[in-house]
């Protein structure tokens, strides 16, 4: 980094400063020359602005309106050449406290030194930096890749890199989880790290960078765009060469990640082999314990979930769902990933997160020897969810309210209309009591006591308003189809309700 300092330092600029320190340590990217009176909107920070003051104000207020001007532009310094047939053989006082005021270097370039010189200069300096910072970036290169060739690659890179460096990193997987530290690496640093992995979206296309704002800036990079199987986090360096290292470094423990997930493919093969055979119906429970022992499901009861995906996507999601469920045993079948996993709290919305937008069907609770019954579920459920457009768990008590979703609005209406139609007639009051008993006698399995005492009313009440129901129906409440027509009835009034409450 070349700063001002470095410039009026050098012996054959000759340089002089008329503002004393200030500002002497500003970094310089690149030298200008401009005669605008208003040059902001043509700098982008960190210039060397040069100028013979051919258009320079020369009152109080208009320097300091130029000064004003060159600092919000971002320069580093300002130059003024002085000397024989330029407009000034001395700088004018009014610049040299308006530079003085907002503390801004005013360099003064004697009549001997063209500003080409000092441009030259500047550039060539620039040049000798950006060499140099290659040159150790690619001598950081060969020792970050000698490290990646030994026995313990992850862990020697982020040794590596902190050693050289002192910047933090870490490696997390799909979910957040933590695969591999560097030394030093904070609370605070891994929830940063973790909530943007959480906020990672395939729109990002790439590393992206965080952090501001008092914070330490971040860089996230993902291993593998869509879909990642993994996230390199690291502080984002003002250094050249460490820059440039640092693409080598997440370059390398991608490859080292890859490489891992790949010679895991056969263990995944043998496991998912195997929770093929555990769904299979009939399996006898030792046979079934002695399987799910020798992959790791030895706890129970078990269930299982499917996520229906793309032919493009499967390959990609099963890898994620792996990385958030770490405990479970996945398979492919065609598009779907059938998952087997241990009770987990929140497993619906845990897979909606990883498959958003899949349809995702999940099966109850069961022993392991009965896992093909709740394969059978969730497969069953994954219909289920394409058309309510989120997760269905086999365990959802309102099955029947469940069912009746997928049916139109209208439909349910009809349908719960004419069979409720005698009672719609009634008084609002006597309807509603009339529906509450029905519901509640249906509830409980027609039997008059249980009902009378979710009604709080005497048994004989219940009995004379299932009688009167009957009779304004025509339904044989004895019979067994008449009593579920009702029920469905109340069912599809309550996902599509078309009464009034009474007052």
């Amino acid at each position: 980094m070349i700063t001002v300092q470095d410039v009026l330092s050098a012996p054959t600029l000759r340089l002089t400063s008329m503002s004393g320190t200030a500002g002497v340590g500003n970094p310089i990217t690149a030298a200008h020359v401009s005669e605008l009176t208003r040059p902001r909107d043509w700098l982008q920070g960190g210039e060397l602005l040069m100028t013979v003051g051919l258009m320079l104000p020369t009152t109080e207020s208009g320097c300091r309106d130029y000064v004003r001007d060159c600092v919000a532009g971002g320069v580093a310094a300002l130059c003024l050449g002085l000397g024989h047939g330029l407009p000034y053989q001395a700088p004018p006082a009014p610049l040299v406290a308006a530079a003085r005021e907002f503390g801004v270097p005013l360099l003064i370039a004697p009549d001997s030194v063209p500003f080409i010189a000092i441009t030259k200069w500047i550039f060539s300096r620039i040049a000798e930096e950006e060499k140099r910072a290659l040159e150790d970036a690619i001598e950081l290169s060969y020792q970050l890749t000698a490290v990646a060739a030994g026995p313990s690659p992850l862990s020697g890179l982020l040794d590596k890199w902190r050693s050289v460096s002192g910047s933090l990193c870490a490696v997390l997987d799909a979910s957040g989880g933590v695969v591999q530290l560097s030394d030093g690496v904070d609370a605070a640093f891994l929830q940063d790290a973790q909530d943007q992995v959480g906020r990672y979206t395939t729109r990002a296309k790439g590393w992206t960078a965080f952090g501001g704002a008092g914070r330490r800036e971040l860089e996230l990079h993902p291993v593998r765009i869509d879909n990642p199987l993994a996230f390199v986090v690291l502080e984002r360096s003002a250094d050249s060469a460490l820059r440039h290292a640092s693409n080598v470094l997440v370059s390398l423990l991608s490859l080292e990640l890859e490489r891992r997930h790949v010679a895991g493919e056969p263990e995944r093969q043998r496991r998912a082999a195997a929770l093929a055979q555990l769904l299979r119906p009939g399996l006898r429970r030792e046979r079934a314990h002695q399987i799910a022992a020798g992959i790791g499901l030895s706890r129970d009861p078990l269930q299982i979930a499917v996520v229906r995906s793309t032919p493009e996507a499967v390959a990609d999601l099963t890898v994620r769902i792996g990385s958030v469920l770490p405990d479970s045993v996945l398979r492919q079948r065609n598009s779907d990933i059938e998952i087997a996993h241990p009770e987990v709290a929140g497993l619906a919305d845990l897979l909606s997160g990883v498959a958003e937008g899949c349809a995702i069907g999940i099966g109850a609770l069961v022993p392991v020897d009965a896992l093909a019954v709740s394969a059978m579920q969730a497969r069953s459920l994954v219909a289920v969810s394409a058309r309510l457009g989120r997760a269905v768990d086999a365990k959802e008590g309102e099955t029947v309210q469940l069912l009746l979703r997928l049916g139109s609005a209208d439909v349910l209406s009809g349908f719960s209309t004419a069979v409720l139609a005698p009672l719609d007639q009634l008084e609002p009051r006597e309807r509603v009591e009339l529906q509450r008993t029905l519901e509640e006698w249906l509830r409980a399995n027609g039997a008059w006591d249980p009902a009378a005492a979710a009604l709080s009313v005497h048994r004989n009440t219940v009995r004379n308003r299932i009688d009167k129901i009957a009779a304004l129906t025509g339904r044989n409440l004895d019979q067994a189809d008449d009593r579920m027509e009702l029920w469905l009835a109340l069912k599809a009034r309550a996902v599509t309700p078309s009464t009034d409450e009474p007052d």
